[in-house]
């Protein structure tokens, strides 16, 4: 994953929650009753999810082994209660917030981008192509980061 190339590059752009055993996340998903794509359960595994260059989060399950830590707001559930609060008729499953949200789109398992009102404005096959033209075109420049490996 190109996000986790450039976090090991540049680990001070990257402040991660902590890794979480797969089996807690696979609770969690049958708990839940979702079905997320498997490049976004490894992201979870290897980092819990976290704070991307200081303004952005990628949100966390709400596992055991990542407690809260005092942080209000950052954790999948929270963000996603307005959504399934209506009955989520978009679909949606949002895993990231800060300048703009991003979700997988639950019916078809694509990474995309939302506008306010929940509508998505871009769409993406996966996770490195999510944050290729995402988080990293829009910070790329400002932190310095040099073109990813590989």
């Amino acid at each position: 994953m190109i996000i986790l190339d450039d976090a090991a590059r540049w680990p001070r752009l990257f402040q991660w929650f902590g890794t979480i055993p797969r089996p807690e996340i696979e609770e969690w998903l049958r708990r839940s009753r979702l079905s997320i794509p498997s490049e976004l359960i490894d992201l979870w595994q290897a980092t819990g999810g976290g704070d991307v260059f200081e303004s952005e989060t990628i949100l966390r399950p709400m596992v055991p082994s990542v407690p809260n830590r005092g942080f209000v707001g950052d954790d999948i559930e929270s963000v996603n209660a307005p959504l399934a609060a209506v009955g989520n008729p978009h679909g949606l499953y949002i895993f990231q917030k800060g300048a703009f949200h991003s979700a997988i789109r639950l019916g078809d398992q694509e990474f995309v981008t939302l506008t306010g009102d929940y509508e998505v404005k871009h769409r993406y096959a996966s996770l490195d192509e999510w944050y290729l033209r995402t988080l990293r075109a829009e910070f790329a420049e400002r932190y310095g980061l040099d073109s990813p490996k590989g």
